[in-house]
């Protein structure tokens, strides 16, 4: 019987240990995998928002461009009001 207990305690000890150890090492690769997923994620998601500024700069910088030519036809549609009542006062005193 004690033979039984002694062999059995051979088996087991080991293979718990072997269990326990193994159990350890496939969390740590687990949550190393799990790490590594993320940082590809942060660095496609990095991706896209560097791309989306790029694309919102360049339409900021379009806005501006096109209010300042909006606000420069204005100022010569009002300069050439202007111009057009002169040109109409002008020929009511001449007819």
């Amino acid at each position: 019987m004690k033979e039984i207990i002694q062999n059995l305690a051979l088996i087991l000890i080991p293979s718990l240990s072997t269990w326990l150890l193994t159990k350890r090492k496939n969390k740590a690769e687990i949550r190393t995998a799990e790490i590594k997923a993320e940082v590809t994620a942060a660095e496609f998601y990095r991706g896209l928002l560097d791309d989306a500024m790029k694309r919102l700069n360049v339409a900021i910088t379009t806005i501006g461009i096109q209010d300042q030519k909006i606000n420069s036809l204005n100022s010569h549609v009002e300069y050439l009001k202007g111009e057009l009542k002169k040109y109409k006062q002008h020929n009511e005193k001449t007819a």
